[in-house]
């Protein structure tokens, strides 16, 4: 990374053939900055340096004092760009480090040393983009060099410690893409046989994931570690595909013929079951309403029988009471014979009764077998997915914040 600075770069140096009569008034004497050229001055330049130029609008702004003892004070306005590595390992909650670091070109420290002043940097109040920078984080210190050959070479250093900023990112990254992985929870809901919704959800979720990934990745340096944001996003896409992949597992399973075989012996089963106690229920019912003596009054538009060794229509008056029961009290005059078997049991819709000819009716479609194993993949997962990211984001966080 790059940085652009404007400072006001101020150096002090005695040179005892530059001192003022002992009868000059003024503590220090004011120079025309063009007597710039003529002093002898330090050989200062930026050690991470990678592009600097003066301030000449609309003079040189460049300000030069002598003082009595033979001190030399210059200032001057410069920008400069500066280099500063970064270590992304942390984004977007890291620290970046950015030094500026000054150096003496020619001369060794057997010639030239540079020394800090008491509080040497000064920095107005900046409000930056991306970054926090305050006062009190600037550190300042020694940097002296050794190059092979020459030897040492006095350096000072000011080291900014610049913070990141992390609403942008929560916004446009971390709360979208964590939306994301729960929408594509919802899939565990839909029905296992309902694939048209399912398998469109699973693939949005993990195209979306992998554009949000690829986005953020080209706006930032090539770098070849992993970045905190990227376990983020390779976390969030992998939840996002195993959801599609559970799917994947409920469909072998929903199609598996030795379990569709299971699940329709086990249905048989269950209807068997039902329909046995359905049939004790129903005869002990009417051997408690009917006495076959004549006692209880039977009304025919509510009669239900459960009977089958008769399949006979009733002809007569006779053939109804002939068998197990009698029916007592006048029947209605609209009343017909052939509405009712011989146990009296209804044969077609008359009077609001279901019909038990059923030739002219359509046999409803068969319900789809789904196994029980596919439901119980939907059930777990309901509980495994949001518990696996809930303790993923307590162990990311506190990691990373």
């Amino acid at each position: 990374m790059d940085y652009r600075v404007n400072i006001f770069l101020r150096q002090r140096w005695n040179d005892p053939r530059l001192r003022l009569p002992t009868d000059f008034k003024s503590e220090a004497l004011t120079v025309d900055p063009k007597m710039f050229q003529c002093l002898w001055k330090p050989d200062l330049f930026f050690a991470n340096e990678k592009n600097a130029n003066f301030h000449d609008v609309t003079q040189d702004n460049i300000l030069l004092f002598i003082f009595r003892n033979g001190d030399v004070l210059i200032s001057m306005r410069l920008s400069v760009t500066l280099s500063c590595p970064l270590d992304l390992t942390l984004f977007p909650m890291d620290t970046q480090l950015c030094k500026m670091q000054l150096e003496s070109f020619g001369y060794t420290t057997s010639d030239l040393v540079f020394m800090w002043q008491s509080d040497p940097v000064q920095m107005d109040e900046i409000a930056l983009p991306q970054f926090d920078i305050k006062q009190e984080d600037i550190k300042y210190g020694n940097c002296t060099k050794y190059y092979q050959g020459t030897g040492y070479y006095t350096c000072v250093e000011v080291i900014f410690t610049l913070r990141r900023q992390v609403g942008f990112y929560m916004m446009g990254v971390y709360a979208p893409t964590l939306l994301i992985v729960v929408l594509s929870w919802l899939s565990f809901w839909i029905n296992p046989d309902a694939s048209a919704a399912r398998v469109p959800l699973g693939i949005l979720s993990v195209l979306s994931l992998s554009s949000e990934s690829m986005s953020l990745a080209s706006e930032l340096p090539k770098v070849s570690y992993v970045k905190a944001i990227d376990i983020w996003l390779i976390a969030c896409l992998l939840f996002g595909f195993s959801s599609l992949v559970e799917y994947a597992v409920v469909q072998v399973i929903l199609n598996s013929p030795k379990l569709i075989e299971e699940e329709k012996a086990k249905m048989a089963t269950r209807e068997k079951v039902l329909k046995e106690m359905e049939g004790k229920k129903a005869s002990n019912k009417s051997s408690n309403t009917v006495n076959g003596t004549g006692g209880t009054p039977i009304h025919v538009n509510t009669l239900q029988v459960v009977e089958t060794r008769c399949k006979k229509v009733c002809t007569s008056k006779s053939d109804l009471r002939s068998n197990d029961f009698s029916i007592v009290g006048s029947l209605p005059r609209d009343f017909e014979l052939s509405n009712f078997d011989c146990y009296g049991k209804p044969v077609e819709v008359t009077g609001g009764l279901k019909s038990q000819n059923k030739g002219n009716k359509k046999p409803p479609p068969p319900k789809p077998v789904i196994p029980a194993a596919a439901k119980r993949i939907d059930l777990y997962a309901r509980a495994l997915f949001p518990f696996s990211f809930l303790f993923f984001n307590v162990v990311y966080w506190s990691v990373y914040l």
